[in-house]
């Protein structure tokens, strides 16, 4: 065989050599960017975090101050400080509900001694029963409360107090943020309709979603009224709060009443109403009725949205899993749209390549 015969010959080799490595260089920049792109979302959450609900909450209120204006045929500023209001009151008093709902929740757990002892007896009993190694002093009501009020009580409040400041501040920056979107609104108009789809779906699934979720959150109240449950008003709103979070919030909303239900009834009747009807709550209107008005709405598979939960909620803690699914389906609309990330787009949606 010639030279020039071997070179043709090893040509197409070279050239799936040279596809083999192109494609294994795109994977690592892939996943260099991939790795830079979470470590700088993880450094400036400070900034994000209020940044990113801003604008989601924009998105939701955009549709509100356009019917408005329309419907009462009313200047766009005052519209648009209509819109605003709807949101930022609520914002501000969910802040301060939440922060009194942890002293009340304080207070009430104190007035129920006698249950925590039984409680703590019961599960001192059992691990003796199995011959669990662990002291049974540790068990004893005296002894758990010295634990807590000399060794944690400092901690506690310093984190609570902690918590309380990162609240506010987060609340001033959310509304600091909505007033310079509401502002830059008032001469800027979307025409681009990538950007108009976005603002479309999420806006749809927020507002469908917040509803599903109030209905929830009555319809557990009078549960908890009923029984005679104590904090019933803070466990519905909590309730409310919690079903943002995808699939986990909802069992979280249904077990946190549990300790306070236990305490009360022990494991009586009253004790089952309050565990089994907000379950059953929570199964028709989130699991039933909620997907067939959302429909495809979002378009994202359920492996998706946990995957999505669990990386938002690594990165970005608690308000990450609350932001998880319309930032997911944000950027599944943006990799649909671009044709090398397609395929991204297709997987997101639970569609497999062929």
């Amino acid at each position: 065989m010639s030279e020039k015969q071997k070179e043709i010959s090893q040509q197409p080799m070279q050239k799936d050599n040279y596809e083999v490595y192109r494609k294994i260089n795109t994977a690592c920049l892939i996943v260099l960017a991939a790795v830079s792109l979470t470590i700088a979302l993880a450094y400036t959450k400070t900034i994000l975090i209020p940044l990113v609900i801003s604008v989601f909450i924009f998105t939701m209120v955009t549709p509100i101050t356009r019917y408005i204006r329309v419907k009462f045929k009313l200047p766009k500023w005052m519209s648009m400080l209509i819109g605003g209001a709807l949101v930022i009151i609520p914002l501000i008093l969910v802040s301060i509900f939440l922060i009194q709902s942890i002293s009340n929740f304080l207070k009430v757990v104190s007035s129920y001694q006698q249950n925590i002892t039984d409680l703590l007896t019961q599960v001192g009993d059992f691990f003796a029963k199995y011959k669990i190694p662990i002291s049974q002093d540790f068990f004893e009501f005296d002894t758990l409360s010295k634990i807590i009020s000399v060794d944690y009580g400092a901690t506690i409040m310093k984190n609570l107090s902690g918590m309380t400041i990162k609240l506010l501040s987060g609340t001033m920056l959310v509304i600091l943020f909505l007033f310079f979107l509401f502002i830059g609104s008032s001469s800027t108009k979307i025409t681009n309709p990538l950007i108009k789809e976005i603002q479309n779906k999420i806006s749809a699934y927020l507002f469908i979603h917040i509803i599903m979720s109030i209905i929830t959150g009555i319809c557990v109240g009078i549960v908890y009224y009923s029984a005679g449950l104590k904090l019933a008003f803070t466990f519905a709103v909590l309730t409310i709060i919690l079903n943002f979070i995808p699939n986990i919030g909802s069992v979280i909303a249904v077990l946190l009443p549990l300790p306070i239900a236990y305490m009360q009834y022990g494991f009586g009747a009253s004790f089952f109403v309050v565990l089994l009807i907000p379950t059953a709550v929570q199964i028709v209107i989130g699991s039933i009725l909620e997907p067939k008005l959302l429909g495809n709405g979002m378009d994202l598979h359920p492996v998706t949205i946990i995957s999505s939960l669990v990386f938002w909620a690594l990165v970005w803690g608690i308000p990450g899993a609350f932001l998880a699914v319309p930032i997911t389906a944000a950027v599944r609309i943006i990799l649909s749209k671009i044709e090398p990330t397609k395929v991204f787009a297709e997987v997101m949606s639970g569609r497999l390549p062929r």
